[in-house]
């Protein structure tokens, strides 16, 4: 069993438009698309890892009628919910997809604010799960209330139980919780392009800041950068490797990483090697942005694409 850890989830409304343009109205024709889902990184990681045939656990925060929403959705694609209502609403984020001009537009709202008591919940919830999975997924951003240090909690209670953690957020969270040792880091670079106070971006950046936190935490064996799909850089303790794919047709860029965390995963509990989990989760996000939807639809594409991902050691 997988345990997603999601803080600050939303509700995704999803709109696929011809052509956006600011001050004018839109009414969506037939040809449009505008769709609601439950989101959050580590919801939508949840969604792909039972697509792939994963039993899951998604927890987190959650409130007011988009909370239950939030939770009716998750749970339709077969997945346990364990969410602490709170005060306030779970967020809602939009998406704008203009195909004529090749261009994703994000909104996230900030989302909710968390009093004491309901972490004090939260963290005792967690505590009884911990009992029932053997892998914990934490991603996405903090609400309103948290500090860095309610992830680096999370990470070592699951580290006392023998239970490795992937994390998935941001640079501006990830600097203050390296003392925690996650297993494997997987940066979220979408807004901010530095990490450990330096700039971060381009294939050397990536091997060199890898190599530094592979050096600063012992329990870290990988760390990897996905947001240039064209060249996706993983550093491990012992080789480190470039992915490219060939015939690379982007159509939504949006729940990219989400699908390549999954993968990656899926290959992990797979007990595929280093090589073929990342393979396998190239392939994975992959077929992700050469669909419309954010979520995995095909996947059997994703055997697919194999034959597709160029890998060279580095």
């Amino acid at each position: 069993m997988i345990l997603t850890v999601t803080l600050n989830p939303a509700i995704d409304k999803f709109l696929v438009l011809k052509q956006f343009a600011v001050h004018r109205l839109h009414r969506l024709d037939r040809s449009e698309q505008s769709t609601i889902s439950a989101g959050g990184k580590g919801v939508n990681i949840a969604i792909n890892l039972k697509k792939l045939g994963n039993e899951v656990i998604a927890t987190g925060f959650a409130g007011g009628h988009s909370g239950h929403l939030l939770c009716d959705e998750i749970r339709r694609h077969g997945i346990t919910t364990s969410f602490i209502f709170s005060e306030g609403l779970t967020r809602t984020n939009i998406s704008i997809l203009d195909q004529n001009n090749e261009t994703l537009t994000g909104i996230n709202d900030v989302g909710q604010n968390i009093p004491k008591e309901d972490l004090r919940l939260f963290m005792d919830n967690y505590a009884r799960m911990l009992h029932r999975v053997s892998l914990v997924v934490i991603g996405g951003s903090l609400p309103q209330g948290l500090t860095e240090e309610v992830y680096c909690e999370l990470i070592r209670m699951a580290h006392n139980k023998g239970i490795q953690v992937v994390l998935h957020t941001s640079p501006n969270h990830l600097d203050a919780m390296l003392d925690a040792n996650p297993n494997i880091i997987i940066p979220d670079m979408r807004s901010y392009h530095e990490l450990m106070g330096k700039p971060c971006d381009g294939i050397t950046r990536f091997l060199e800041v890898g190599r530094d936190l592979l050096a600063l935490n012992p329990d870290t064996r990988l760390v990897v950068f996905i947001h240039r799909i064209e060249n996706v850089i993983a550093i491990g303790r012992e080789s480190s490797y470039i992915m490219r794919p060939r015939q690379l047709q982007i159509v939504n860029m949006l729940g990219y990483a989400d699908a390549y965390l999954a993968g990656i995963v899926h290959a992990i509990r797979q007990d595929m090697s280093l090589k073929d989990s990342l393979l396998f989760a190239s392939a994975a996000g992959l077929a992700n942005v050469e669909s419309i939807n954010k979520d995995l639809d095909d996947t059997a594409a994703i055997h697919t694409n194999l034959s597709r991902i160029d890998m060279e050691e580095i």
